[in-house]
């Protein structure tokens, strides 16, 4: 059965995440030592990193909201630095929005434009991931025919949720379409299970560690995805 339809993940997929975000975090921090003095004195940096992880243990559901995440912590933090209200709800997204801009700013891996640009003149792309990427501020959103995340379905990868949504937003089936992905259980053994094909994108040469199954086809350097796709054509 021909290949219609190829999912990809963003995060440490098509770029590295981690220091991006450390990068967006300390830029909506500094935002807060000038705009809301008051509250940089009860949250220090690394305080206020905590602060995000505390809530997301207390409060489960918005786990997978990693943006109203971001806004109820910075709610909360105004708050408690005496500004309440719409005052306090607008601050945080002032501050949010400056996280945002820079979470935004990444370096795609070498290969990985030059590969979404010849996939997309025979396949429908679509974005599958837990993150809160925005494919418009990156300047890709014109090579994705749609994108899906854990906010806008309300369930994170590996449940199958995500995918369903592509393959219904696409009008395939799970045999007409490959997804690629770094991580072993949230990407690979997530797709499997629905029977979707898979490639996983494994840059820094680790071991396969899953029992459930194993990746359809493997590759060390995003050059190699068109190739890797052209083997499951």
């Amino acid at each position: 059965m021909a290949i219609k339809l190829i999912t990809l993940d963003l995060d440490n997929t098509l770029w590295e995440t981690d220091p991006v975000i450390i990068k967006a975090e300390k830029a909506c921090h500094n935002w807060i030592v000038e705009n809301v003095p008051q509250a940089a004195e009860f949250y220090t940096f690394e305080a206020l990193r905590q602060y995000k992880n505390d809530i997301a243990e207390c409060y489960p559901q918005l786990r997978d909201k990693v943006s109203e995440l971001r806004i109820e912590v910075l709610r909360r933090v105004f708050l408690q630095a005496g500004i309440s209200g719409d005052e306090g709800r607008q601050k945080a997204l002032q501050a949010f929005d400056v996280f945002y801009k820079t979470r935004s700013e990444v370096t795609l891996f070498d290969g990985a434009l030059a590969a979404l640009e010849t996939l997309k003149k025979d396949h429908q792309l679509m974005a599958v991931t837990n993150g809160n990427a925005d494919l418009k501020l990156i300047g890709i959103d014109h090579l994705f025919d749609a994108h899906f995340n854990a906010e806008n379905v309300g369930a994170a990868k590996p449940h199958p949720d995500m995918f369903e949504a592509a393959l219904n937003k696409a009008g395939v089936s799970a045999a007409e379409c490959i997804h690629v992905g770094d991580h072993q259980e949230q990407d690979i053994v997530a797709a499997k299970r629905l029977g979707i094909h898979t490639i996983w994108v494994n840059l820094c040469d680790a071991a396969w560690v899953e029992d459930e199954c194993v990746p359809d086809q493997e590759i060390t350097h995003l050059s190699q995805l068109n190739a890797a796709v052209a083997a499951l054509v």
